[in-house]
């Protein structure tokens, strides 16, 4: 029996919400009060394995508490990698870390989630525990010869179970981590305000309610209905737009409420006297992007960040950058799940940036858009980006062919349609540099 499984379901059916994200959510409450233990009396003790082992306590208790017996999951990856690194030369280990890491994940992903109606699972935060774990082997390889060496099991397991981390990040790596309790990431010096981390608390909250609000009439069921078919084709586009942007609302609830958590603690110190330096979303920027770039610069950083580091810049030796984006989308999807929809917004996503690269040097758009007004232009721009990453996200919450395909031919697959024709435009249209004259 879980943890407060009574409770936890009487507050699922009082919310109307499925009793998994109920217990995220509230697990997440759970790190904000560990979060003050830690500021008003842990931070205190100066005995570092004293400090390292109530940390991973609490952690472990988030776990048990979230995801029952099935964290044990997330202990495997952490002995999994302390085992390959401890007996295997790094050079080979960081390779065999990086599929079993990821292995275990798509293992989990294909006996857990294969359903229509996604459920949350342990696999939420084994995602993050993945991305941990491959990137301080990757660390750890790098640094071989600077004469680093391999953390304890201690100090891996912490690392995976941090309690302002674990359950759905953001994402941190080893380093910050071992100048937080070594006391040199931000020294002893004053820790942030508490009206930071409930500011970003607030956001956080009214995210989630946010998220109840909007998904109770803005229904994806409603897209299947002959209802929906018989509306105008402008108000489909509309509501699909509308919905593609609401069903957001949920993750930046979540990673809201998790990063007050390491603001509490002085986690997030960015070395410039900032403490957003864990920011997963840039939500004002995010909310008032343009163009899609905007989005992708705005939305997940820390994975985007991790990606760029650990995949993109790897793929240099091919020597193609399309080829090594190609490369970190198909990572990024089979990241996120095995459903074909991830993959269908993923390279979706490769395709638009495709179009919007070559739209900035499209002497045509630059015309059109140097007589529209200002803000007409910025209107326009705004609700393209929206429409595009509302098409993309179909397919991330349908996962499904048919179910993806139903809804863009209830819209006549208009994104892709608007590509192409933009893409044929850049052709004939985007100005290239002058060739250089020769001595």
């Amino acid at each position: 029996m879980a943890i407060l499984e009574g409770p936890v379901n009487y507050l699922a059916d009082l919310l109307d919400s499925p009793a998994d994200g109920v217990r995220l959510v509230t697990g997440l409450i759970f790190s904000q009060i560990f979060a003050i233990l830690h500021r008003e009396i842990f931070s205190k003790i100066s005995d570092q394995f004293t400090k390292r082992t109530i940390h991973l306590l609490l952690g472990l208790f988030l776990g048990f508490y979230v995801w029952d017996m099935d964290c044990l999951h997330h202990c495997a990856s952490a002995v999994g990698f302390y085992t390959l690194f401890f007996i295997l030369p790094w050079d080979l280990a960081v390779k065999v870390n990086f599929m079993y890491q990821l292995g275990y994940l798509l293992v989990g992903y294909y006996y857990n989630n294969m359903v229509i109606n996604y459920s949350i699972n342990w696999t939420t935060s084994q995602a993050i525990v993945t991305l941990k774990m491959i990137g301080l082997g990757f660390d750890l390889n790098d640094h071989k010869k600077d004469g680093v060496k391999l953390p304890g099991l201690l100090a891996v397991l912490g690392y995976v179970f941090f309690m302002g981390t674990y359950l759905v990040g953001p994402l941190d790596d080893f380093k910050r981590f071992e100048a937080f309790f070594n006391d040199s990431l931000f020294g002893k010096g004053k820790l942030p305000s508490f009206l930071i981390a409930l500011k970003r608390l607030a956001h956080g909250i009214f995210y989630l309610v946010l998220s109840l609000i909007t998904t109770s009439f803005l229904k994806t069921d409603f897209m299947f209905t002959t209802e929906f078919q018989e509306i105008p084709l402008v108000m489909r586009i509309l509501f699909v737009t509308a919905w593609g942007h609401c069903i957001l609302y949920k993750y930046l609830g979540v990673w809201c409420i998790a990063e007050s958590t390491c603001m509490y603690i002085g986690y997030t110190f960015n070395g410039e006297g900032r403490w957003d330096g864990l920011r997963n979303v840039a939500t004002a920027a995010f909310h008032k992007a343009v163009k899609l770039q905007d989005v992708i610069d705005t939305w997940n950083i820390n994975t985007s960040s991790w990606c760029a580091k650990h995949i993109y810049k790897r793929c240099k030796f091919l020597g193609n950058k399309g080829l090594s984006q190609l490369i970190t989308m198909a990572f990024l999807a089979m990241w996120h799940g095995l459903h074909l929809g991830y993959f269908v917004c993923f390279f979706q996503e490769f395709f638009y940036m495709f179009m919007e690269k070559g739209l900035q040097k499209n002497a045509l758009v630059q015309k059109v858009g140097s007589i529209l007004p200002g803000p007409v232009a910025t209107v326009i721009s705004w609700f393209y980006t929206k429409l595009f990453l509302s098409f993309a996200l179909v397919g991330f919450e349908l996962y499904y062919y048919e179910r993806i395909m139903h809804v863009y031919r209830s819209i006549y697959f208009i994104c892709p349609a608007i590509s192409v024709l933009m893409i044929l435009s850049n052709v004939f249209f985007v100005q290239k540099p002058p060739p250089e004259k020769s001595d």
